[in-house]
């Protein structure tokens, strides 16, 4: 399993401008829901809504592309990126890449590259995910991360739409450990 955060980056470059527009498509797309459904939705329901919108067009995305595929375990998605060896999901998540969601022993076993039925143990495994304000209403950015215990890293993605023709499609934003060795 590779850990290394630019060697993962690297590897993914021909999927990282498709990961933006999955996530920034189930964002918008709950955005556009009517004012008088939203009010009655709470943090919880808009991250399924909109994680339902971000699984339909992963689907339809990642579907038909060489060297990925998709696997559907217990009702967790994951998509295996072969030529980069690597097994990503979607999620909501914080600024260092976390999904809030309750910790279940398959989430575990993903974060820790445990085994899942069916699943390859090798590849790296990844949370694709969107971050959002402290109010829960404005998208902040697109992040791929790495939750592996002791490696753990985030890196933003830079929109297509706002980097220039050289410029790197991502950058670093690791919170470092305030117990960090000096």
């Amino acid at each position: 399993m590779q850990t290394n955060i630019s060697a993962v980056m690297s590897g993914l470059t021909d999927y990282i401008d498709i990961f933006d527009d999955i996530l920034r498509y189930g964002h918008g797309t709950y955005e556009r829901y009517p004012p008088e459904i939203v009010v009655d939705h709470d943090a919880s329901t808009q991250a399924h809504c909109t994680f339902s919108h971000i699984l339909m067009k992963a689907r339809g995305e990642l579907g038909d592309l060489p060297q990925v595929k998709h696997f559907d375990i217990r009702g967790q998605n994951l998509w295996l990126i072969e030529a980069a060896n690597c097994i990503i999901r979607f999620k909501k998540t914080d600024e260092s890449g976390s999904s809030s969601n309750y910790p279940t022993s398959q989430a575990v076993a993903f974060d820790e590259g445990g085994i899942l039925p069916g699943l390859p143990v090798e590849p790296t495994r990844l949370t694709v995910g969107y971050l959002l304000d402290a109010t829960g209403s404005q998208y902040v950015r697109s992040q791929v991360s790495l939750q592996l215990k002791g490696v753990g890293w985030c890196a933003a993605i830079i929109p297509s739409t706002s980097r220039g023709e050289d410029e790197a499609a991502w950058y670093e934003v690791t919170k470092q450990s305030r117990f960090a060795e000096i």
